[in-house]
């Protein structure tokens, strides 16, 4: 399964690398969400890992999230908010944008990866 990883952080893409590439997902990691569009069209991922708070990008993760649902083919998408926003009103505003999984940082890199293999199962 490919994976999409909108995030600035260099250690969170690394241990999200070292957690899901073993479990055989493909990930592809990017620094900024700003051309989401073309991410899409060249990684074709069937779930995009996003955080929100986005540094040096001008779009933050809600946004990318809105834009993504809006692109033909990935409507569907697997959306994964993974920030360390807290509260129920941010998880509310990432549901409304059309995320589909919201987990608050610091996480376990564990449930996350049981999570995805669950909706891996699920597209089978």
């Amino acid at each position: 399964m490919k994976v999409l990883l909108i995030e600035d952080e260099p250690n969170m893409v690394a241990l999200l690398e070292a957690t899901l590439s073993p479990a055989g997902f493909e990930v592809q990691a990017e620094r900024s969400g700003d051309a989401i569009e073309t991410l899409l069209e060249r990684h074709d991922p069937q779930v995009v890992i996003v955080d929100i708070m986005l540094f040096g990008s001008r779009a933050d993760g809600f946004e990318v999230v809105r834009r993504i649902r809006r692109v033909a083919g990935h409507e569907h998408t697997l959306i994964v908010v993974l920030t360390a926003l807290e509260g129920e009103d941010y998880a509310r505003k990432a549901g409304a944008a059309g995320a589909d999984i919201y987990m608050s940082k610091p996480f376990s890199p564990l449930e996350l990866l049981g999570r995805l293999q669950g909706a891996e199962l699920l597209a089978d």
